[in-house]
């Protein structure tokens, strides 16, 4: 029956989406659905909000009584914080069999401890601090509470003394006594003002709860300036000496027996083994809660990581990415308007941004995939997370099937080899064995080769093996947003060829639909040749051939798009045959750098003028826009070096020879060479150390080098590019071309 009912949702999905879209950051025009084990499915979406914006989701949807369940940990202490993959680490080092994991509480950004509530497995270490909470029962659902406190009551068994305090695991400020216990931090209270310390033994293994007691003996009373260790097993309670509790900390005598009572003010989170803070509730029972209270710091669009519970205890956990070109994020108020939209009741906000991480183990996939792009553009260590594991003992044995390309766009009428990945109860991928029967709801399978139809839409393609199962889903398209073409050996974009005679190259069309790839092969494009620089043939094979500095260009077509790819011969230059500087010309003359004085020579000791070198420079450098002209009188506008000129000036490359003119016909001395590279370092992106003006003195000819030219000499010659011309540094000679190649070259 589980099965029958599996194929007709995925059926369903070919003309809506698992959870609705649409009231907040816009209709999805993207889904796929993984059901990755019972009662536990990940989602990914794309969307385009009002602005179209590209908005891209993660959501795991996890069901009442499911064999996976969430439990919260706030990394190895309270203090300090893990990436997502060193906590999921941690996790498994203690004996948990975790199948995923997302970032929860905000956190104090200097300590990375959490704003709000932690409790562990009952244990309860760390207090909400007027944060909301929410807590995961056995079962996996879920309950929300609105600002509940923790209260912890002192009593004195010995002197009757009795007072309360709230603090359990915070940062000590002077509002009061705090709580410490060992699972705040491994090396102490991390305090750093005077104050009062109660050592306070725990007895018979106690630990504090939300609604409990435990009894404690007084250890060892301290006061001072120095932090205090905790250690397994002991409580220390603290105040600042600017808190004026000395009359009540100096009631404690060694010896003195304890009594801790603790009580939470929320009865239904009391239930709850796992317990973390939160943002905003942003919707209570169907309705916005609170807005007026919202954090107004994260009011723009931002990535998010956000919990909705629905009215059948099933909890959605979703991550969006946000800050770049593949997902915009979204509001608060877009956020909790997707969350209603699919069906939740309540929404809490939890910590996002940078923070906002999803982890799973992935089908196919070895270890866990970071399914989000995490907008730092690495993972941060944060202070919290929901764990999602499982006690089943992994049987080993495929249970659910799957396409390793699942939720892939392909193109109408291209054809896939299919690659299956299996699962086990655990979600562990493991070895497929027997025969894999697969039947596409659209398309066409035929030993083991998939062949998309010709028309768009989704395609659900049904595995079985024995008792294994599984469905995944095709996307179909007849046209693309983008083509691009690329090298098929390196991988890299292809947008320009400069080509020796003889010289082939294998190109892709590649496509692109919703920013997602999209699977096509070469047979599904067209390559067309124009100019008298070769062949190509019809699967993008590209061989060079033609008079050198012939141009020419390569016509690619694929999916109503076009993309041209201009071609040129390269000219070989007979006069740096064999030549020392033969490499770095040829590295500038591919680069667009440099060009030769004939079709067929380059001119290696020929001197340089000084508007050449500086229009070189302007070349590596990107040709940057400028804007405004040298105001040198011997640079005419429409020079050919005009324009670098005036950046090199604006860039602080060149002064002049004087303060109206700039001699660019002027042959470039060495050490003029030396100083323009040198100061354009910054241009280029050129990463270096300022050399030692002593080690120009190692050469004979040192003395000769102007003082304007030591800094720019001494820091080439540190970095290798300079080393003398073979009877010094000549700092007065003309630089010629083939020395300018090598420097250049050298630099950059």
């Amino acid at each position: 029956m589980k099965k029958v009912l599996s194929l007709i949702l995925a059926l369903a999905l070919l003309g809506t989406c698992a959870l609705a879209y649409g009231e907040g950051t816009g209709q999805a025009v993207y889904t796929n659905e993984w059901a990755l084990a019972d009662g536990l499915t990940y989602e990914n979406a794309v969307s385009y909000n009002s602005a179209d914006e590209r908005v891209e989701t993660f959501t795991i949807t996890l069901e009442p009584g499911s064999s996976v369940y969430p439990i919260v940990m706030a990394c190895d202490t309270i203090y300090g914080g893990m990436t997502i993959t060193s906590m999921i680490d941690y996790a498994e080092l203690m004996g948990y069999d975790v199948v995923g994991a997302v970032n929860a509480d905000f956190g104090y950004w200097d300590t990375r401890i959490p704003c709000g509530m932690v409790v562990e497995d009952g244990i309860y270490k760390s207090s909400p601090e007027g944060n909301h909470a929410i807590g995961f029962l056995d079962d996996g659902t879920a309950v929300v509470s609105s600002r509940p406190e923790v209260y912890i009551t002192i009593e004195n068994e010995t002197t009757g003394q009795v007072f309360e305090t709230t603090h359990l695991n915070k940062t000590r400020s002077d509002d009061g006594l705090y709580l410490y216990s060992e699972y705040f931090s491994t090396v102490s209270t991390r305090t750093d003002e005077s104050g009062w310390y109660i050592r306070l033994r725990v007895r018979d293994h106690g630990e504090l709860s939300l609604d409990g007691e435990i009894e404690c003996e007084v250890e060892e009373i301290v006061t001072g300036e120095d932090a205090v260790e905790i250690g397994p097993g002991y409580l220390i309670l603290t105040a600042s000496d600017e808190a004026g509790l000395e009359n009540v900390l100096s009631g404690f005598m060694e010896g003195d027996e304890v009594t801790i009572f603790t009580r939470c003010t929320d009865s239904a989170l009391a239930e709850a083994d796992w317990v973390s803070g939160c943002g905003n509730i942003l919707a209570l029972n169907g309705e916005l809660y609170e807005p007026q209270w919202w954090d107004t710091s994260i009011d723009d669009a931002n990535p998010r990581t956000v919990i909705g519970l629905m009215g059948d205890g099933t909890v959605v956990y979703q991550v969006m990415d946000g800050r770049s070109d593949l997902s915009a994020g979204s509001t608060l108020d877009e956020l909790v308007a997707d969350l209603l939209s699919m069906g939740c009741e309540t929404v809490v906000n939890m910590d996002g941004g940078g923070s906002s991480a999803l982890a799973l183990r992935m089908p196919g996939q070895d270890g866990y995939t970071i399914v989000n792009n995490p907008s730092d553009g690495t993972l941060r260590s944060v202070c919290s997370y929901i764990l999602f594991v499982t006690e089943e003992d992994a049987s080993g044995e495929a249970e659910n099937l799957f396409l390793t390309d699942d939720g892939a766009y392909i193109l109408a009428g291209s054809t896939l080899p299919l690659e299956l990945a299996a699962t086990d109860n655990t979600m562990r991928t493991v070895r497929l064995s027997g025969q894999v029967r697969a039947t596409a709801s659209r398309g066409s399978i035929s030993s083991g080769v998939y062949t998309a139809p010709s028309t768009a839409g989704a395609d659900v393609i049904t595995l079985s093996a024995g008792s294994a199962y599984g469905t995944s889903t095709l996307h179909v398209v007849e046209k693309a947003d983008s083509l691009s073409v690329e090298d098929a050996e390196s991988g890299e974009a292809v947008t320009q060829l400069l080509m020796e005679q003889g010289e082939s190259i294998q190109l892709d069309a590649c496509l692109q639909y919703n920013m997602r790839d999209v699977i096509s092969g070469n047979e599904d494009a067209t390559f067309s040749l124009s100019g008298d620089v070769g062949a190509i043939s019809a699967d993008g094979l590209y061989v060079a051939s033609g008079t050198p500095g012939a141009e020419g260009s390569i016509t690619v077509t694929a999916a109503g798009l076009t993309a041209t790819i201009p071609v040129k011969i390269a000219v070989e230059f007979t006069d740096m045959k064999g030549h020392w500087a033969e490499d770095a010309v040829k590295e500038l003359y591919e680069a667009g750098i440099v060009t030769g004085m004939t079709q067929t020579t380059f001119g290696p000791d020929s001197t340089m003028r000084r508007c050449d070198f500086v229009l070189m420079l302007y070349r590596a450098a990107g040709e940057p826009e400028v804007s405004a002209d040298s105001g040198f009188t011997d640079v005419a506008a429409d020079a050919y070096y005009a324009r670098a000129v005036a950046w090199a000036k604006a860039e602080g490359i060149t002064t002049g020879t004087s303060d109206t003119t700039f001699s660019p016909d002027a042959t470039l001395t060495r050490q003029e060479g030396f100083t323009f590279l040198y100061r354009a370092f910054d241009s280029l992106g050129v990463v270096y150390d300022v050399g030692d003006t002593a080690l120009i003195d190692s050469y004979a000819d040192g003395s000769s080098v102007a003082d304007w030219a030591r800094e720019a000499a001494a820091t080439l010659i540190s970095m290798g590019i300079v080393q003398g011309d073979g009877s010094g540094l000549n700092p007065g000679g003309g630089l010629t071309r083939a020395q300018m190649a090598k420097m250049l070259a050298s630099a950059i």
